[in-house]
């Protein structure tokens, strides 16, 4: 996401204590749930404190947002001050690894402005990815999101724990083996074999492409050929969670090239298919086209 687009987030006003931030008790259950209460927590101190502020509170050391490269995140924040704006959002898709370390929420963010509460709001769809830290703590490892223009459609949260029984067979390198197969086929073929019911594609200016149906439909909509290349990549110790960020470049049939981000997250769950990878969410950025040279 960018600033103003998870400046940005969407529906929750509860403000929490700062004494509620904490780790979760030793031993205690965690669930996909569980994460989205803690998005829940990043919210209220968004409402409470400022965007700015509830983000570096709640970002990881090591975390990353896009800007619209990569960059630290919560450096980057500590260097901004608190915009004009509430922040608010909540979770309407979490997914949790078996092995309790990584993490996804996205759902819906909408933002007002203090100086004119009345002003219509902003809406858009945030993305992050969690880990858990030495400490017991969750924070954000990566976060992007994406603007549309009207309020989100999604009704409740959907949560998913995964059950770990992936580790016990290996599945290769999810990026590898999409990217591959949209060069051998298409992007159309490649995400029709990685998609369930269940994937989420976040594109800006639209609500989420929700299921292989529609995804399938979206594509048909954008025909070109793609290219795919990881930055960055992480796995649960589970090995039922994959994430990645990386580069891409999209070329129309009339030339026309867009290049930009994504951001993917890969899952191997046995009550769909444990055997394979496949793909609960992504997020897309496209760069900010060069400017015209001068006269």
């Amino acid at each position: 996401m960018t600033c103003i687009h998870r400046a940005c987030r969407a529906l929750l006003a509860i403000a929490l204590p700062v004494s509620m931030v904490v780790p979760a008790a030793a031993g205690a259950p965690f669930g996909a749930a569980d994460l989205a209460a803690e998005e829940a927590k990043f919210a209220a101190w968004s409402v409470r404190h400022g965007m700015r502020d509830a983000f570096v509170e709640f970002f990881a050391d090591d975390s990353i947002l896009l800007r619209p490269d990569p960059v630290n995140g919560r450096d980057y924040m500590r260097a901004q001050a608190n915009p004009p704006i509430v922040l608010d959002w909540r979770s309407s898709l979490a997914v949790l690894s078996a092995s309790g370390d990584l993490g996804m929420s996205t759902g819906p963010w909408v933002s007002t402005s203090k100086a004119d509460p009345a002003a219509p709001a902003g809406h858009g769809q945030f993305f992050s990815v969690w880990q858990r830290q030495s400490t017991g703590q969750w924070k954000v490892l990566i976060d992007h999101g994406i603007s549309h223009d009207k309020p989100a459609t999604e009704a409740k949260l959907a949560a998913y724990d995964l059950t770990g029984q992936a580790a016990a067979a290996p599945a290769g390198d999810a990026e590898a083996g999409f990217a591959a197969r949209t060069v051998a086929a298409s992007a159309a073929v490649a995400y029709a074999e990685a998609s369930t019911d269940r994937t989420r594609l976040l594109r800006n200016g639209r609500q989420p492409i929700n299921g292989t149906a529609a995804i399938a439909t979206y594509l048909q909509s954008v025909p070109g050929s793609w290219r795919w290349q990881p930055v960055k990549q992480g796995a649960s110790k589970a090995g039922d969670f994959a994430y990645a960020l990386g580069t891409y470049t999209w070329q129309a049939a009339d030339g026309a090239l867009q290049q930009g981000h994504y951001i993917r997250v890969w899952v191997r769950d046995a009550g769909v298919d444990s055997k394979r990878w496949k793909l609960a969410a992504e997020v897309l950025t496209p760069r900010p086209p060069a400017p015209a040279p001068k006269a």
